[in-house]
């Protein structure tokens, strides 16, 4: 049981891809095997079916597109072969996310050149000068802000303007600069 589940072969060999923004569909299984492309850019409103003609038994994978008009893509002669074709066109469709907007982007930037906004010369020129006047009026904000807290931070001496009796004892009046002395304390430091 298992030997036949694993060599088992696939009822069909349909594929479908979306490469750069096209439906790529290769129909081994189709009456004449086919590998056909949708541009999904130009048919955004089409749809892809599969229909049954009565005289023949056979089955048209065919595209409607939003004009009316009906393109045959496969003719099969089992409903089956025709079911997965569509299906396989399905599923590539549903895991393109992402591939058919960047090419519609690329063959819209290919054929025209991309629509920027015309800028004044002056008008950039001005607009470059505010800019550096507002980054130097940031610098010059930071650095009075740092200093600030620097200057906060460093202690500073303080001057009482007195001499402290610790200060007297080790320190004679000769020795200090500066200081007013009485004529006493002066001789008694000798």
């Amino acid at each position: 049981m298992i030997i036949n589940f694993k060599g088992k072969k696939k009822e069909t060999e349909a594929s479908a891809n979306v490469v750069d923004g096209k439906l790529v569909l290769s129909l081994p299984d189709a009456l004449s095997p086919v590998v056909w492309q949708m541009d999904l850019a130009q048919a955004k409103a089409s749809a892809l079916e599969v229909v049954h003609n009565e005289e023949t038994g056979q089955h048209t994978l065919s595209l409607k597109t939003p004009k009316g008009e009906k393109i045959e893509v496969a003719v099969f002669d089992q409903r089956s072969h025709a079911v997965e074709g569509l299906m396989a066109a399905s599923g590539a469709l549903e895991n393109a996310h992402g591939h058919i907007r960047a090419a519609d982007s690329g063959a819209q930037t290919a054929g025209k050149k991309p629509h920027k906004p015309a800028h004044n010369a002056a008008h950039h020129r001005q607009k470059n000068t505010r800019g550096r006047l507002m980054g130097t009026a940031l610098a010059l904000v930071i650095l009075f802000i740092l200093f600030t807290i620097w200057s906060s931070v460093v202690p500073h001496p303080v001057d009482t303007g007195f001499n402290t009796a610790s200060n007297e004892t080790s320190s004679s009046p000769q020795n200090s600069s500066g200081v007013p002395v009485s004529a006493d304390a002066f001789l008694r430091g000798q």
